[in-house]
């Protein structure tokens, strides 16, 4: 999963960039940047990676990330087939950690800022009364400019640094090696297997898309990501899986072989191993939630 390095735009010290996007699909591959970045998406559905986590995402997905952490969003093929009444939108907030300067960050004060942004390399899930309180001012932000802009701003940090309503995406302890070079091939792979991972997919086939040999990507993948691309695979097909338990009402062997799974044991394992309950578990939970 090698990102690009982007440019997000000529910051100032003191410039907040906020872009509302409306596109028939998300279509900024694979990158990081060194500016903080809150997202809120107002609609589309897909999948989102966020350094080593893979989570389906859908609208009101709002996470906060810190400097550097690869990310992106991809939706689903649907959003690909040039269907107009299908867009991708969202609310985007970027600014420089430093904004506000290092007197600022240095006050007793500012303390739990800096803690967030320290929590926020690792990516920040936002959820439950926070996402929902967060919400109107997220929205409201590209209307406002000047310092009422900037104490939006420090208004949404404030809240984001004393919530307990999210959860991290990255592991613990993640870190990536990636450069510039290359880039493209590990985005182009996952352009691949979000695109097909209902059908079989070989080594062959996703090393041919880098040039390599298969086993050469083999390494070649396991060096960026820290984890196999057979195990990446599985987590984009079991995330894909906990989506349809959540909103189809088919046979868990249903979801199973329209996932990519050639046999009901492996994928109720591999789901298992990923999700930590069965699929039989997890949909009765779904079903209680529901009642």
């Amino acid at each position: 999963m090698k990102p690009i390095l982007i440019k997000v735009g000529a910051f100032a010290d003191n410039q907040i960039t906020i872009i509302e996007r409306c596109d028939p699909y998300f279509n900024t591959p694979f990158h990081f940047h060194p500016e903080c970045e809150l997202v809120y998406v107002t609609e589309s559905q897909g999948k989102r990676i966020v350094g080593d986590s893979i989570e389906s995402f859908d609208v009101g997905d709002m996470v906060f990330l810190g400097p550097n952490i690869p990310h992106v969003w991809y939706n689903d093929e649907a959003y690909h087939k040039n269907d107009e009444s299908l867009k991708a939108r969202s609310v985007v907030i970027y600014f420089p950690k430093d904004i506000f300067g290092d007197k600022f960050y240095g006050l007793p004060e500012t303390k739990a800022l800096t803690d967030l942004f320290h929590r926020a390399q690792r990516g920040m899930k936002i959820i439950g009364n926070t996402q929902e309180k967060l919400r109107d001012e997220i929205l409201s932000l590209p209307k406002k400019d000047g310092l009422e802009r900037i104490i939006s701003l420090l208004h949404i940090l404030k809240t984001l640094s004393e919530t307990k309503d999210c959860y991290f995406l990255a592991s613990t302890g993640y870190s990536h090696a990636y450069n510039v070079k290359d880039n493209h091939k590990i985005d182009e792979v996952f352009k691949y297997v979000m695109n097909n991972f209902s059908k079989e997919i070989s080594l062959q086939d996703v090393a041919s898309i880098t040039n390599l040999s298969p086993q050469s990507f083999c390494r070649f993948f396991k060096n960026r990501t820290k984890k196999s691309f057979v195990q990446f695979l599985n987590e984009v097909r079991i995330g894909h899986a906990c989506k349809r338990l959540t909103e189809e009402d088919w046979s868990i062997a249903e979801i199973a072989y329209s996932c990519g799974f050639k046999n009901l044991s492996n994928f109720n394992r591999f789901f298992k191993e990923i999700v930590g309950k069965t699929p039989k578990e997890y949909k009765n939970e779904l079903r209680l939630k529901e009642a």
